[in-house]
């Protein structure tokens, strides 16, 4: 049997793991204090999580496509200056929104693996004094609740951009003291 802290080891397992090939009762844990390494779970020195074995990819051939398809939805309906941010941890489209009323909104649609989120970049509405958070439809965090189901996304990009943008003008009149002017109960 190898050594459990046996870097080789441990590669053959996610090697055989991801061509499914596995065989054995060897998997690779993490315990407590991070240190990755064999076992069978079943260890009586330290509680151990279980790593999922699969490639670790930065961009898959369904990731690709999907943005693909995402960029000619932007070329063919976003503002014409709309990037994409490849930050990691601040992935997706950036555009700029200017509402009929002459104010911008900077955001950014992602894709977060269920449905495309966006979050306002700029402005800074959380820091205004009459921030309110179910009036602004706009949660600390800055995503902004484009809907009503759990995680506030939509299912398609241009579903995404389109909501966002009306919710940018909806916004222009919570800040003039008006009710958000796009939901009935409000």
């Amino acid at each position: 049997m190898a050594d459990m802290y046996d870097l080789n080891a441990i590669r053959d397992s996610f090697f055989a793991s991801q061509s499914k090939t596995a065989t054995g009762t060897q998997e690779v844990y993490v315990d407590r204090e991070g240190k990755v390494r064999l076992g069978t779970g079943g260890e009586n020195d330290a509680p151990l999580s279980r790593v999922p074995q699969s490639t670790f990819a930065a961009m898959s051939a369904t990731n690709t496509a999907r943005l693909e398809r995402e960029r000619r939805v932007v070329e063919a309906k976003f503002p014409a200056d709309t990037y994409y941010e490849s930050t990691p941890g601040a992935e997706g489209w950036v555009y700029t929104i200017t509402t009929t009323f002459e104010n911008t909104y900077e955001m950014c649609a992602r894709f977060d693996g269920v449905e495309y989120q966006v979050r306002l970049l700029k402005p800074d509405l959380e820091t205004l004094p009459s921030h309110d958070q179910h009036g602004f439809h706009l949660y600390h965090s800055g995503v902004i609740c484009l809907s009503e189901r759990p995680g506030s996304g939509q299912p398609t990009l241009q579903e995404a951009y389109a909501r966002s943008a009306t919710w940018a003008l909806g916004v222009d009149f919570v800040r003039m003291g008006r009710p958000f002017p796009f939901n009935r109960e409000q």
